[in-house]
């Protein structure tokens, strides 16, 4: 069994094109939208990547992880509404955005608990 305190938590993906390594729905649904505003602020905006690099609450940028998703949801939401970049999105509530952004964070194997559990990419599990 691995000592959990050795572990270290699996980084963000360090580019756009490490993030883009699936293929893409032929229907655009609200997660797809929201997965096209993502990768547009996480190759922009390093604020929006702090939000979601951290994996417990004490490394989280506004002191819970449940905060950070939610001030990534308004990154998120605020981006849609400029320019009317995507009114669809524009329109969702905040808990709405945070739940779309879970799922794609699950499309690139960059959940928080997945990289929480994670070592060198790979999950490790506590049972061995």
């Amino acid at each position: 069994m691995a000592d959990i305190s050795q572990l270290k938590k699996v980084p963000l993906p360090a580019t756009v094109a490490d993030m883009l390594a699936r293929k893409s729905p032929t229907l655009q649904n609200l997660n797809d939208h929201v997965d096209a505003i993502h990768v547009k602020l996480f190759s922009s905006d390093q604020k929006y990547q702090q939000l979601l690099d951290a994996v417990y609450d004490e490394e989280a940028q506004e002191g819970s992880l449940a905060a950070d998703n939610i001030m990534a949801a308004i990154m998120i939401r605020t981006y849609a509404k400029k320019d009317d970049a995507d009114l669809y999105v524009g329109s969702k509530k905040l808990a709405t955005i945070v739940k779309s952004l879970n799922v794609c964070l699950r499309r690139y194997h960059m959940t928080r608990k997945e990289r929480a559990v994670s070592v060198g990419g790979e999950p490790v599990s506590g049972g061995e």
